[in-house]
């Protein structure tokens, strides 16, 4: 199983997978859990994957797939991880992935992470081109979501006046 190698960071048996099944970094996950998630999608959940995320991105990726809720991999790094998972993107990925709207909300990863107050990855994405204006399917603009605190609410503000 690809996961369990990638879980134990057996990259030399990865490699030896990729060379036989190349679509194996692009393919969805099949059945609980992770149901329809990329491999990246996967790494950027935990503090001890950070170095997988890193060695997937050294493969072809097709950043246009979304998971099961039609989330990109920036919703993912909105809900779980962090700046550091953005900053290995270029300029024209995230031209592509930074308004992205789920199937579920109409959300877009600001929206995510506001909704989870991270505040470095607000501020990285407001710093990226992320609209703070996009609001999901309940009218909602980011930082209008009830579970936004009150620095996330200042995040924006600050934004807004500068």
């Amino acid at each position: 199983d690809v996961w369990k190698i990638m879980h134990e960071k057996n990259f030399t048996k990865f490699e030896q997978i990729f060379q036989q099944k190349p679509n194996i970094v692009n393919s969805l996950r099949d059945g609980y859990p992770f149901a329809g998630r990329t491999l990246l999608m996967w790494a950027v959940g935990g503090e001890d994957r950070f170095d997988v995320f890193v060695h997937l991105l050294k493969y072809p990726q097709d950043f246009s797939l979304v998971d099961n809720d039609g989330w990109n991999v920036f919703h993912h790094v909105g809900r779980d991880g962090k700046v550091r998972h953005l900053e290995k993107f270029d300029q024209q990925t995230i031209e592509m992935l930074i308004n992205g709207r789920d199937d579920l909300n109409n959300s877009t990863p600001l929206q995510v992470a506001a909704f989870f107050n991270k505040y470095d990855v607000i501020r990285w994405l407001l710093a990226k081109g992320a609209n703070p204006e996009l609001e999901d399917k309940y009218g909602r603009r980011p930082d209008e979501r009830p579970d936004c605190d009150g620095v996330t609410k200042e995040i924006f503000r600050s934004f807004r006046s500068s």
